[in-house]
């Protein structure tokens, strides 16, 4: 009887070990929840506090921005050389604003067309006239802006695109032909004066670069070639009769003699003020014994570009 009184009494304080030890689980499991509910309250309340921040700021930085294209009175990009080594070309960015204080700050940003922007801080020329010198690819667009500074006011404003220059550089032959007098004698030779006539011009011409187009055409030439051999070298003007102003006419002031079956070739090459050299063979053909010049080949087309 003792030894099952005993084992009552064993097994009772076993169960009152388990029951307590499971109480203070189950306690400490909801001790441990309640932590957790605290901590999400927390950090769900910064994570709102942080989000009304951002969005405070957000919106105080657009209560700085001004109405857009309301401060710059005018502005110009004038193009400098293009390095052809680094395949970059500098350009100065002249702004003109309509007033100014003596604290203001213009800085001038370009900005890629995928979105990567840069800022380039101005020199202070004038009151009202702020300068800056960049220096880009001349293979891409960029989009160009200002911003305006002063004292807790900033003012964003764009100004004009810089188009992808590399795509503008291209001059196109439209027409070129020999015009003038041609004598056969019993020489069997053929006499050829007259004029030289090439048209050249811009076929971005509804489109030109700013700065560029007024002095894009450093100089142009025509090349009359018989047989290989350099003949005659015809410098070419603007013709003032064209509405664009970018075609090109010569005239040949001197007798050039072919022999009958000889070849000849009548080339331009363009110098412009960026560096780059154009040429091709805008005409190219034989001398025959009928007093005609036979045209084998018109070379119409975008003339190579060779930095």
């Amino acid at each position: 009887m003792k030894k099952n009184k005993y084992r009552l009494i064993l097994f009772g304080i076993i169960c009152l070990l388990l029951i307590s030890m499971n109480g203070l689980m189950i306690y400490s499991i909801l001790e441990l929840q309640n932590t957790v509910k605290k901590l999400d309250k927390s950090m769900g309340k910064t994570q709102i506090e942080l989000e009304s921040q951002i969005s405070n700021l957000g919106d105080s930085f657009k209560k700085t921005l001004q109405e857009q294209n309301s401060y710059i009175s005018s502005f110009e990009f004038i193009y400098g050389n293009l390095n052809a080594k680094t395949g970059k070309i500098g350009i100065t960015v002249k702004v003109i604003t309509k007033e100014s204080q003596q604290n203001t700050r213009l800085f001038v940003t370009y900005e890629e067309a995928q979105g990567k922007s840069r800022t380039v801080a101005t020199t202070r020329k004038s009151d009202n006239l702020f300068e800056a010198q960049l220096t880009i690819p001349y293979d891409k667009d960029y989009h160009i802006g200002v911003l305006i500074k002063e004292n807790s006011i900033t003012r964003q404003e764009y100004l004009d695109w810089i188009y992808n220059i590399g795509s503008q550089m291209q001059l196109q032959v439209t027409g070129a032909y020999l015009d003038g007098d041609y004598s056969y004698d019993k020489e069997d030779e053929l006499s050829v004066s007259g004029t030289v006539h090439l048209d050249v011009y811009n076929p971005n011409d509804t489109n030109p670069i700013r700065g560029i187009e007024d002095n894009y055409i450093k100089e142009v030439n025509a090349y009359l070639y018989v047989d290989g051999m350099e003949q005659a070298v015809i410098p070419m003007e603007q013709d003032e009769n064209t509405s664009g102003g970018n075609e090109y006419v010569c005239e040949l002031d001197q007798k050039i003699t072919f022999l009958e079956g000889q070849e000849f070739a009548l080339a331009v090459e363009i110098e412009d003020n960026l560096g780059f050299h154009y040429k091709t063979y805008a005409l190219q053909g034989s001398a025959d014994p009928t007093g005609e010049l036979n045209i084998d080949n018109y070379n119409y087309g975008y003339v190579e570009i060779t930095p």
